[in-house]
Parts: C-alpha cells; sequence; structure tokens
C-alpha cells in the first residue's frame, strides 16, 4: 500500500470509527450517566460538530482516493459518504435538530417515555421521529460507504 492508499484508510476509519464511538459507545453510556433531559441539549451540540467533521474528512477522503487513483469500489465508497455526510450536514442535521428542541418540549411536558431505546428509536418525541430516523439511515449510509471504501483499499 503507497501512502495515498495509507491516508486514505486512515480517513475512512476516522469517518467510521467516529460515528460508532458517537451513536453507539457514547451516546448510551452519556445518557446513563447524565439522564437523557440533561444528554439532549449536549448531543444537539454535539451531533453539529459531529457532522461538520465528517464532512471536512469525507472530502478529503474524495480527494485522497481520487489521488491516489484507487479502483471503482474505493471510490464508489468514498463518494457515497461525501454525499450521505453532506445531505445530511446541511439538510437533514439542521431540520432533526429543531425537530428535536420541539420534540424535547413535548416530551417534558407529557413527562414521557425516558428509557434510552425509545429515545434510539424516535428520538426526543413524535414529532421528531421522522428526523431522527433520518439521521439514522444516513448514519448508516455514511459507514456503508467508509466500510465500503476501506473494503476496497485494504483487499
Amino acid at each position: 500500500m503507497h501512502f495515498l492508499g495509507f491516508i486514505d484508510v486512515v480517513l475512512a476509519s476516522f469517518i467510521f470509527g467516529g460515528n460508532i464511538w458517537f451513536f453507539f459507545l457514547q451516546s448510551p453510556t452519556l445518557i446513563g450517566f447524565v439522564g437523557r433531559d440533561k444528554f439532549v441539549p449536549i448531543q444537539m451540540r454535539l451531533t453539529k460538530l459531529l457532522f461538520r467533521a465528517v464532512s471536512v474528512v469525507a472530502i478529503l477522503l474524495v480527494v485522497v482516493a481520487w489521488f491516489a487513483n484507487l479502483n471503482t469500489q474505493a471510490m464508489l465508497g468514498a463518494d457515497l459518504t461525501l454525499a450521505a455526510a453532506l445531505i445530511a450536514n446541511f439538510f437533514i442535521i439542521p431540520r432533526a435538530l429543531k425537530a428535536g428542541g420541539k420534540g424535547r418540549q413535548e416530551t417534558q411536558a407529557a413527562g414521557g417515555d425516558h428509557s434510552i431505546t425509545k429515545f434510539a428509536s424516535e428520538g426526543t418525541g413524535p414529532s421528531a421521529s421522522f428526523w431522527h430516523r433520518m439521521v439514522v439511515l444516513f448514519v448508516v449510509l455514511i459507514l456503508v460507504g467508509a466500510l465500503l471504501n476501506l473494503y476496497a483499499v485494504t483487499a
């Protein structure tokens, strides 16, 4: 593997690992430590930061994959990662955060279910569930793209 291939692996690994850490390890742990009501405002700010970082790294991933003249599968994975990250960053996340704020108010007013499972499925409340699920969908697309790229580069 040449130097640009190595950089590609580092970038794709950051995207994959960062999302796994953020959504599947850090979030449930943080909810357990601080409770859902304190968790949501923290998570909303961190989500903006994560998707900005993932978008920048995804741009770098495409550029490195292109300059490294990697195979079609690696470029396809990088392109999928970039497209999903940019759509999420500029379209999905702002709407999800807005809906999450509204859903949080609804849930607090109604004394709603504060379980981690329900939050993972619906977000902060019923009005936020669509956008929360869209975030999950785009995280999955980002993960698939990063994995596709990693597999193609390392195989």
